[in-house]
């Protein structure tokens, strides 16, 4: 955390969400995955506060974010981002959605579109298939069996990184390591509440209602969330791009990070919409 950047607590929607904002330009907003806290942004985070004032969270029941009782619906988490982009004041900010955050970002876009100046979905989807759902039930059981912190992470990446990453083993361990460091680990209650509110969630009703300026943004290598969700998405929002990195795995802010930047960096560049100057 650089001197400049800010950390505190918004009380929003009835909780408290742990943020972080810091660097200048127009404001950019984060919102992590299933289970993931700010510090999911960690490798890219640096670069993103060079061109923009960037916000990172916990969402509910991560990090040090109020764990409520779950289940935590789509909805309700983008009432909580709505409250926080109303909290601190953001005009018109890029928001980027990351797998359950971009699930989270879908509800922002149809129900707060006003809130939003652009919009990237990464990695994620529109209703989860029989193969996520058999993924979160084995993730949830893998939690309940008391597996350590080591293997739940090791088991995960698979799922996550892309062939070439996780073939080097050095990486993947520090990767692992990294992971297990983590200073605010999630507990089985508000991964739980999270899994739960999104395995039942489906955007694609309200998705063609959308008119903010989106980005779909996948890797050729996601397994987790294929690129054909994401052409589905694409297809359902009309004022959207599809974009498919050649290389890239559900956690390609991870696999390739560089990539990721010089992707979205441009397209917000280009899609930003400056509020107007005071007289």
């Amino acid at each position: 955390m650089t001197p400049d950047t800010i950390s505190d607590r918004a009380k929003v929607n009835g909780i408290e969400l742990q943020f972080e904002i810091g660097g200048e330009g127009p404001p950019l907003l984060l919102i992590s995955g299933l289970g993931q806290n700010m510090l999911a942004w960690a490798g890219v985070i640096g670069e993103f506060r060079k061109h923009h004032r960037t916000v990172v969270f916990d969402n509910r029941g991560t990090g040090r974010s109020s764990v409520p009782p779950g289940p935590y619906t789509m909805d309700a988490m983008a009432d909580d981002v709505a409250g926080l982009i109303a909290h601190l004041g953001l005009v018109a900010p890029a928001v980027v959605g990351w797998s359950l955050g971009g699930s989270v970002l879908q509800s922002l876009l149809i129900r707060y579109e006003h809130s939003v100046g652009c919009a990237v979905l990464l990695n994620t989807l529109p209703a989860y298939t029989t193969v996520q759902k058999r993924w979160l039930d084995a993730q949830l059981a893998l939690r309940r069996s008391g597996a350590p912190a080591e293997a739940l992470m090791t088991m995960t990446l698979p799922w996550a990184l892309s062939p070439l990453i996780l073939s080097d083993h050095d990486r993947t361990a520090a990767l692992v390591d990294a992971m297990v460091r983590n200073p605010w680990p999630t507990s089985y209650a508000g991964y739980e509440a999270q899994g739960e509110g999104i395995r039942v969630y489906d955007s694609r009703a309200g998705l063609p209602k959308v008119s903010v300026p989106t980005l779909v943004l996948v890797g050729a290598e996601d397994i987790l969330t294929p690129v054909a969700q994401s052409a589905e998405i694409a297809s359902l929002i009309p004022a959207s791009d599809l974009v498919v990195l050649g290389r890239g795995g559900h956690s390609m802010v991870l696999d390739y990070p560089h990539e990721v930047l010089r992707t979205i960096l441009p397209w917000i560049a280009r899609h930003t919409v400056m509020p107007p100057e005071r007289p």
